[in-house]
């Protein structure tokens, strides 16, 4: 059997638990970025746990699991993990009070009567600011992807995570509501599904038919007793085809819940790429994990149609 991920945890400073299953007995190896970083062992029901010695650096990364055969040969899980590390944050430099003016001296006044107040006092240097919680997102080939760690949404209340589509038209989708509530999605008014959310809270979707390009509105509503909502959500919701001319022409149109890391997966084959658009848009991302529908970024020379269509 594939191994696969069920548990990672990243804490700010990049130090990571990493859990899952795979085939009893299995050997396990983790890579970062086609780097590996850890190896472990399946117990004899197939679960097992890694903590790697070297704590992840800060930036995006995919990382991996696969099961070492009998052959040599490793057997990859279909889900990668994205991860997404924010670097900490440098303090704030101290400030400096001006230096009080200094009285002409006359002999009559001793030193010692000066008092110790008008003396400056170096500020205590501030304390950074605590870094941003680590992004952790399992990335299924077919189904909704799923939030292995991130910010977490109130207990009970509904939320949207994900929103993830293909060329096709196939739309999926994954988020919070109270557990064993019903969460029915509507696109432009009509009802295209229902989902349940599980012990913990999380409910995933994914309509019957496609959502055709163009612009669309989405809303959620949580149903309570009775078949009516108590909770919604609505939002605007607009899906354009990414295609080989776009990537070609060096353009891109973010989309609902894209990250820079799924545009430079299509544009380059690498998400860890990301950090190149980023920066030919900074006027337009003032944080790179904080990116808005409708916004069009410039995708700098490397990207290649080929590229965008190896990556889908």
């Amino acid at each position: 059997m594939r191994p696969s991920f069920d548990i990672v945890r990243i804490s700010p400073t990049g130090d990571a638990v990493l859990a899952g299953r795979a085939a009893p007995g299995a050997q396990i190896v983790i890579t970062v970025d086609g780097r590996e970083i850890a190896r472990g062992e399946a117990d004899r029901s197939g679960q097992w746990v890694i903590t790697p010695a070297q704590p992840l650096p800060p930036g995006g990364h995919e990382l991996k699991v696969a099961a070492r055969q009998a052959d040599g040969s490793l057997l990859e899980a279909e889900a990668p993990v994205v991860v997404v590390l924010n670097a900490p944050q440098a303090p704030a430099a101290p400030s400096r009070p001006a230096a009080p003016a200094t009285p002409a001296p006359q002999a009559s006044i001793p030193q010692a009567s000066i008092p110790q107040a008008s003396i400056p006092q170096a500020a205590a240097p501030a304390a950074p600011p605590p870094p941003a919680a680590p992004l952790a997102v399992l990335m299924p080939p077919s189904g909704p992807a799923r939030v292995l760690q991130g910010p977490a949404s109130p207990a009970g209340r509904l939320g949207l995570d994900v929103v993830d589509y293909d060329d096709t038209g196939a739309i999926r989708f994954s988020g919070a509501a109270a557990p064993g509530s019903v969460t029915r999605l509507y696109i432009d008014d009509r009802a295209v599904g229902e989902a349940t959310a599980d012990a913990a809270g999380r409910w995933a979707m994914q309509p019957a038919e496609a959502v055709a390009p163009g612009e669309h509105r989405l809303r959620l509503d949580q149903i309570g007793a009775g078949g009516l909502p108590v909770a919604r959500i609505e939002l605007p919701f607009t899906r354009a085809k990414l295609s080989a001319e776009d990537v070609a022409q060096g353009r891109v149109v973010v989309q609902p819940r894209q990250s820079l890391w799924r545009i430079a997966r299509a544009a380059y084959g690498q998400g860890v790429r990301y950090t190149d658009i980023y920066e030919a848009n900074r006027d337009q991302i003032r944080d790179p994990n904080l990116i808005f529908p409708g916004q069009v970024f410039a995708i700098p020379a490397g990207a290649t149609p080929a590229s965008a269509a190896k990556s889908r």
